[in-house]
C-alpha cells in the first residue's frame, strides 16, 4: 500500500499514464468472480477520473486519456475493502467490451455508496 501512496504523490505532479490506469482497471476487473451481469456487490464506489488536460485548462496533458487521480484513489479504497473481504463495484470493474454505464444500474440496487 505504501507503494500506491508514493505513486499517487508522484502522479499528482507527473500525471497518470495509460499504462498505470490499466493496472488499476486490471486490479478491479480481477475481483469480478462471475459474469458482470451477475456481479452485484452491496458496496458501490463513485469516483471522478479527473483527467487533467488542456481541454480542462491545463497547460499540457498531464493524464492519459481516461486516467486521473480519481481512479488511483478508488484503487486504494478497493484494495482496503478487498483486504477485509468486502466486494465492491465501480466503473473500473467493467471490462472492455461492456458498457461502463452498467455502473448506473448498480446504483439503483446498491446498499452502500462511497
Amino acid at each position: 500500500e505504501a507503494d500506491t501512496i508514493k505513486q499517487v504523490k508522484r502522479q499528482t505532479k507527473d500525471g497518470v499514464t495509460p499504462e498505470e490506469g490499466q493496472v488499476v482497471r486490471d486490479l478491479c476487473q480481477s475481483q469480478v468472480d462471475r459474469p458482470i451481469d451477475e456481479y452485484r456487490p452491496r458496496v458501490i464506489i463513485s469516483y471522478a477520473t479527473g483527467t487533467r488536460d488542456t481541454w480542462h485548462g491545463y497547460e499540457h496533458d498531464l493524464d492519459g486519456e481516461g486516467c486521473g487521480l480519481g481512479m488511483k484513489y478508488c484503487q486504494i479504497v478497493v484494495r482496503q475493502l478487498e483486504r477485509v473481504g468486502i466486494q465492491c463495484f465501480s466503473g473500473l470493474h467493467v471490462a472492455g467490451g461492456y458498457n461502463w454505464r452498467i455502473y448506473f444500474e448498480r446504483l439503483r440496487v446498491g446498499i452502500q455508496c462511497f
